[in-house]
């Protein structure tokens, strides 16, 4: 699925959407290709990036993480392009050496072949007199990296975003973190949000912000319950109810009990507020 926004254009890649999303987006804005889509999802990103680049050249790849649905196909297309590719510092070993993966997502997105990557700078030339800026959003993963064009209040939010009310969180996922991340884009002017799983998200910071309130409302919630002396097993199935089909597909590693296990753990403030969201 090819999306257009103005002068960004991004496609969708991966296996089928069967109710649980294993397709991910990368963009293309300016010379940059932003993301490269999983290894399954070679042949459609292939297309998409050889049109793209004879429509006008690419001359950089920009990786926001280095986990595989956003890096997978990173180092066919720096050889396919002849361009170089840029990542956060704290991915380049990774992208380089390789990490864990656990078996469902090998089957899901596929293995992620090595590349080499040069650090990214705090701000990105992408032609024109444009430049994104570099916002450095852990929580999904430890380096995940935001790309902000302050011209236009865009986003390109990686894996920041994905829904409004999440109800499962990854084991190796750090709740506040990603809640203080959420919170320091409070600070910048947000209107489009370009997600790595959802699409184009208009009113995007509206969209971010609602999903910062849900979450602290949610952790909120479950402190006031565990302060009561429920368990952590009844606060999961009073707010979020049983574990569903991504718990089983996920062999646990995505899961809501983990979710309220982080929620517990995040620091709210004194006159922290309940927001509706969460109801």
């Amino acid at each position: 699925m090819k999306v257009v926004h103005g002068p960004v254009s991004g496609i969708r890649s991966g296996r089928l959407d069967r109710g649980i999303n294993t397709q991910s987006y990368c963009y293309r804005f300016g010379n940059a290709l932003i993301d490269t889509g999983p290894p399954a999802g070679w042949r459609t990103v292939r297309t998409f990036a050889e049109a793209e680049h004879a429509r006008q050249p690419i001359e950089q790849i920009v990786l926001t993480h280095h986990h595989e649905d956003h890096a997978g196909n990173a180092s066919r297309l720096q050889d396919l392009l002849g361009c170089p590719v840029y990542a956060p510092p704290e991915s380049l070993q990774r992208l380089r050496e390789g990490y864990p993966q656990p078996l469902y997502r090998r089957v899901v997105w596929g293995t992620q072949p090595p590349v080499t990557a040069r650090p990214l700078p705090e701000t990105i030339d992408i032609g024109s007199g444009e430049r994104l800026r570099v916002i450095p959003a852990p929580g999904h993963a430890d380096d995940m990296v935001c790309l902000h064009d302050p011209s236009r209040g865009w986003l390109f939010s990686a894996d920041l975003y994905l829904t409004r009310r999440p109800h499962y969180l990854r084991f190796d996922e750090d709740l506040p973190a990603l809640i203080r991340s959420l919170r320091a884009l409070q600070a910048y002017a947000l209107h489009t949000v370009f997600c790595g799983h959802a699409g184009v998200v208009t009113m995007g910071g509206q969209a971010l912000k609602s999903k910062l309130h849900y979450l602290v409302a949610l952790s909120a919630r479950a402190q006031a319950m565990r302060a009561h002396g429920q368990s952590v097993d009844a606060i999961r199935t009073a707010l979020l109810g049983r574990e569903g089909l991504l718990y089983y597909v996920t062999t646990g590693d995505f899961s809501k009990q983990h979710l309220i296990e982080a929620a517990l753990q995040v620091e709210l403030g004194v006159h922290e507020p309940v927001f509706p969201e969460a109801e």
